[in-house]
């Protein structure tokens, strides 16, 4: 079937996938003094997600024991998402995690819920209890973001596939102007509200599973 073709996904992961934003919830708990100042930069657009996430590390304390108990003990995923993932293996829709969040987590994660799924994101190490991040996929001549989300959109339209995007937040934004049909909430939600992007609102991947078998053709 054409369908099973054409479609290809790209999902966020903190706050999409997960219950909460796993990086932010670690900055939070283990930063110190200073981290705040940095993060409302960021916020403001005076740094990008690179630059701050370097500068805050740099305030971070925490043991790597800690930290992978902290991951386990505090996170989960949306109920819905394997249900979301079996549709699309049985409408073969490839979906890939593109994060601008860490390895270290997600696969702590990927592990607990016994997910097998491509993914892209920054990497973390933790080094004499000091974080230490590295950005692979970021864009040189963009220091947005530590993952440029927008490289692996635009490989799928040079396939000629239609892109599906699922995100919330701050770092999906170049992408979702890409994306043939749009899954958004929290503050991508508002972002594509103001800047009269088209998208689905959706809380739950059960919203989102609705939406795809209806444009599928597998209703109900």
């Amino acid at each position: 079937m054409q369908t099973k073709k054409s479609f290809e996904v790209l999902c966020d992961f903190d706050g999409t996938i997960t219950n909460e934003d796993i990086g932010f919830s670690i900055i939070q708990t283990f930063a110190g003094p200073g981290w705040l100042e940095i993060e409302e930069a960021y916020q403001r657009g005076e740094k990008g997600s690179r630059e701050a996430m370097t500068e805050i590390f740099q305030l971070t304390s925490v043991s790597e024991k800690d930290l992978q108990q902290f991951v386990d003990d505090n996170f989960f995923i949306d109920p819905y998402f394997p249900a979301f993932l079996d549709f699309c293996r049985q409408k073969e829709i490839k979906v890939t995690v593109v994060s601008d969040g860490f390895d270290f987590y997600i696969e702590r994660i990927f592990a607990k819920y016994k997910l097998d799924l491509p993914y892209f994101a920054n990497k973390l190490q933790v080094v004499e209890k000091r974080l230490k991040a590295d950005f692979p996929y970021r864009r040189s001549e963009c220091g947005q973001c530590g993952t440029c989300k927008l490289q692996f959109a635009e490989k799928i339209k040079q396939k000629g596939n239609s892109l599906v995007y699922i995100g919330d937040g701050h770092s999906d934004r170049c992408v979702s102007q890409a994306a043939d049909i749009l899954f958004a909430k929290d503050f991508l939600a508002t972002y594509c509200r103001e800047n009269g992007i088209e998208f689905h609102a959706f809380t739950t991947f059960a919203e989102i599973l609705t939406v795809l078998k209806t444009i599928t053709g597998e209703e109900g």
